[in-house]
This record gives structure tokens, C-alpha cells and sequence, in this order.
């Protein structure tokens, strides 16, 4: 076989013409010259032959490619018959019919390679959103390995992709992360008061909308925590600090000097020398939930995601009630039968709802 017709085979290959007899002959040209085999393959992935639909760009390379190949056929010599001057002129084209080929997939690979950016930027704008109801909890993997876990009641998003330089999620609710380490794209939860940053980490956030307060808890690592309202305050936590801010604080009027004009927005707080396993903060990855004197208002919260239930106070000064305790596998009726024991309050559960009032 001729170099000519070792290029018309080729451009009919990456134009997609060649008859199956023609990709045989092709194939066995190939088989006895690995050194052109080689060009084949380059010139192959250049152009982006990897099974995905043809864009218009890619059918005008097609396109040129048929022409170079009439334009070989159409000036072929032969072999048989040349003279020393015509010797030279088939040499010629070849070469120019091989940079032809290699300028048109190197402009399909570079039109490949824009394909694959605007890929990977549409992948980045896809946004998954999920919620997870009352009474469930959902596990799931991030795409650089991030382990999440959401708690009932939460809403969770992130993009198909991350960006370039970071790793953007958004919550509402409560989630327990460990992070895969990234030192040049930092992980980003944003809450609706607060944005953490982090590297590589384990760590907790409780961000619902209806809780007095947001909270960051560290277990492991280092994380920087950023208030929306204040972007030029940051606060730093180490293993086993919480940071609790205030969530839709009441906006009051204090009298001109008052000393106590300034409230307290946040607080960093360390957690008690107990094991792992005994941190309230995450006992509801255990679907347990873990109190300590406090108010019966903010257990009923917890208690409403855990069992799917809505907690309806008859008498609104029970609210105030500090209490203690510890549920884990009971069942509703039987976690407030064991409240019921240090504290003066019936109760009556209809339906999904439970209702409870004074003695």
C-alpha cells in the first residue's frame, strides 16, 4: 500500500465513509507499520472519536478531511511511471496532506478540549437539592469524597461539580461532615447565618430556621467560621469548641448609654470531657437525643424531627420547663412516659399530633 492510499483510508476512516472493507485494509496497513499506527491513534483522539454525538464543528473537519482526500485521489501518480522530477512532487504531497490532517486534529482536539471546559462548567450549574423528612435521616457522598449526613427536617444542596477553587454547599438544617482534605480548594458550608470554611474536617452544624441558635460543632481539625452580618468578623474553633449564634435575634431599642446595650450574638463554648459518643450534639446520628436541663420548648423541637410528629403546647408555660434526659430506641408514648417521670405534665397523642399540658 502507497502513502496516498494510506491517507485516503485514514481520511475516510476519521470522516466516517470508509466501507468495512476499506477499515480492513486500513487495519492490516496498520498491523505490518506500527509507526503509522501510532499517527492513526494521535490523529484519532485529536479529533475527539470517542462515541459522542457530532457537533456542527466537528462535521465541517469531516468535511475537510473529504476534500483533502479528493484532492489526493484526483493528483495520485503512478508509481510505475514517474519520473525523477515527479518523484518529488508525490513526496511533496504527502507532506502537506499529513500537516493538513494533523492541523485539522489538532483544531478537533482543541475544539475537544473547549467541549470537555464547557462541560465541566454546565456540570458546576447543576445544583442537586435535597430534603430529608421528619422521622429520617439520609447519608451521601460528595464528588470529591465528602461524607455528609443530614438529619430530619433538612435541606441540603450542592453542585454536580465543584468549582474550580472551591467546594460550595449550602444547608438548612443540621449536617455532620467529614471532609476530604483539599488545602488549595476549601470547603464552603453556607447556612443562613454563617459560612464555614474548612480544609479538611470533621464537624457538625445545626442551622435550623426555627431554633433560637446556629451551631458549629468541631470534633476534628480547625474551621473558620465567617457571620453573614459581620463578613469582617471571623471566628476560628478547634477540636471540641461550639460556636453558637444567635438566630433572628429580636432587634430591641435600649435607652441611649445603656451598658447593656450590646448583646451577645455568639458564644464559643468547650465541650465537656466525655467520650465521643456522649456529645449531645451528635447523639442524633445514633437517633438519639441527649438533654440537659433544657427547656422542654427546644426538646420538643428535637423531639418532633425524630419521631415525625407535631408538638402542640396546651399550657405555654411548660415551655419554660428545664428538663433532662436521654431517648433512644422508645417509642413516642414511651419517651414521654420517661419525661413524665421528673416533670408534672400529661400528655395525649391524636393522630400525628401530640398535645401536652400542665397537671
Amino acid at each position: 500500500m502507497g502513502k496516498s492510499r494510506f491517507i485516503e483510508l485514514m481520511a475516510k476512516s476519521m470522516g466516517k465513509t470508509a466501507t468495512e472493507e476499506e477499515l480492513a485494509e486500513l487495519n492490516i496497513f496498520l498491523e505490518q507499520f506500527p509507526e503509522h499506527k501510532r499517527m492513526h491513534q494521535v490523529t484519532d483522539a485529536l479529533k475527539g472519536n470517542t462515541g459522542q454525538p457530532e457537533t456542527v464543528k466537528q462535521k465541517d473537519i469531516s468535511k475537510k478531511l473529504e476534500e483533502l482526500w479528493y484532492k489526493i485521489k484526483s493528483t495520485d501518480i503512478n508509481s510505475a511511471t514517474f519520473t525523477e522530477t515527479a518523484k518529488i512532487k508525490p513526496l511533496f504531497k504527502w507532506q502537506m496532506a499529513a500537516a493538513a490532517i494533523l492541523i485539522l486534529g489538532v483544531a478537533g482536539g482543541l475544539f475537544y478540549m473547549r467541549k470537555l471546559q464547557s462541560d465541566a462548567l454546565a456540570a458546576s450549574l447543576i445544583m442537586h437539592k435535597i430534603y430529608v423528612p421528619y422521622g429520617a435521616t439520609q447519608k451521601l457522598v460528595m464528588p470529591d469524597g465528602t461524607k455528609v449526613v443530614l438529619n430530619a427536617g433538612s435541606t441540603f444542596s450542592y453542585p454536580e461539580k465543584f468549582a474550580k477553587n472551591t467546594r460550595d454547599v449550602n444547608l438548612t438544617g443540621e449536617g455532620f461532615f467529614e471532609v476530604t482534605h483539599n488545602a488549595k480548594k476549601p470547603f464552603l458550608v453556607h447556612t443562613s447565618k454563617l459560612t464555614i470554611k474548612v480544609l479538611g474536617t470533621v464537624f457538625n452544624v445545626k442551622a435550623y430556621n426555627d431554633d433560637k441558635t446556629i451551631e458549629t460543632t468541631l470534633l476534628k481539625g480547625k474551621v473558620q467560621v465567617e457571620l453573614k452580618d459581620k463578613p469582617e468578623k471571623t471566628i476560628i474553633l478547634l477540636p471540641n469548641e461550639k460556636l453558637m449564634v444567635a438566630n433572628n435575634l429580636p432587634r430591641t431599642k435600649a435607652p441611649v448609654g445603656d451598658k447593656n446595650e450590646a448583646k451577645i450574638e455568639y458564644q464559643v463554648t468547650e465541650l465537656p470531657e466525655v467520650k465521643p459518643e456522649d456529645f449531645k450534639e451528635t447523639a442524633w446520628l445514633d437517633n438519639r437525643i441527649l438533654f440537659t436541663n433544657e427547656l422542654f420548648e427546644d426538646v420538643a423541637k428535637q423531639i418532633e424531627r425524630k419521631y415525625n410528629i407535631q408538638v402542640v403546647f396546651e399550657d405555654q408555660v411548660l415551655k419554660a420547663e428545664q428538663i433532662s434526659g436521654l431517648l433512644d430506641k422508645e417509642s413516642l408514648q414511651q419517651a414521654m412516659q420517661i419525661i413524665e417521670m421528673t416533670t408534672p405534665f400529661k400528655f395525649r397523642i391524636e393522630g400525628k399530633v401530640l398535645y401536652l399540658a400542665k397537671k
